[in-house]
């Protein structure tokens, strides 16, 4: 993509995992730039998203991602749609490459509604993959854990689960995207 700096954002392709690897879900988003708090992505609305065995689909809304080092979440903001935040559990991301990003998803997300409300979605999902899947009881607790205290993060607005930071919103505009904040 191109902005009206004349600067072509480079795109990183994330492959969404199952445990223990199998994919599940692919997409590529333009990396905005780096800060103390991770990596920052941008998709905007329309970019294709695959699940395995299905035709790609075009987003509903536009995504601002957070991929933290080291983390067992990532956060991604939503804009047009009834979501405010949508946080993954999950392993911490690897970097196959400067430019792909291979994540494992552990079903738990914690959700922040537009109306303010939050919580933890797909528990029932997490408990039957734990026996399905076979997560080592490390993975459970970890998972279980971060879920909990991203939750309590998110309720009380801090950082990075506040609003979303104007600046990458400001970065992403000035590629070209359609802003709808």
């Amino acid at each position: 993509m191109t902005g009206a700096e004349g600067v072509t954002e480079p795109k990183v392709a994330i492959d969404g995992l199952k445990w223990p690897g199998s994919p599940y879900r692919s997409m590529q988003l333009h990396r905005l730039g780096e800060d103390e708090a991770g990596t920052w992505l941008w998709a905007p609305r329309g970019t294709p998203s695959a699940y395995i065995g299905r035709d790609p689909q075009p987003l509903p809304v536009d995504f601002l991602m957070l991929v933290a080092e080291d983390e067992w979440w990532r956060a991604t903001w939503m804009f047009g749609g009834e979501l405010e935040l949508y946080v993954d559990i999950g392993c911490p991301p690897e970097w196959a490459a400067v430019d792909h990003i291979r994540v494992i998803d552990l079903d738990l997300d914690v959700i922040r509604w537009n109306d303010g409300r939050c919580e933890i979605d797909d528990e029932d999902e997490f408990a039957e993959h734990q026996v399905s899947l076979r997560y080592p009881p490390d993975v459970i607790a970890t998972a279980r854990r971060a879920a909990d205290e991203v939750l309590e993060q998110v309720r009380a607005g801090a950082a990075p689960f506040g609003p979303a930071p104007a600046h990458w919103l400001d970065r992403a505009g000035r590629m070209g995207s359609v802003r709808i904040w």
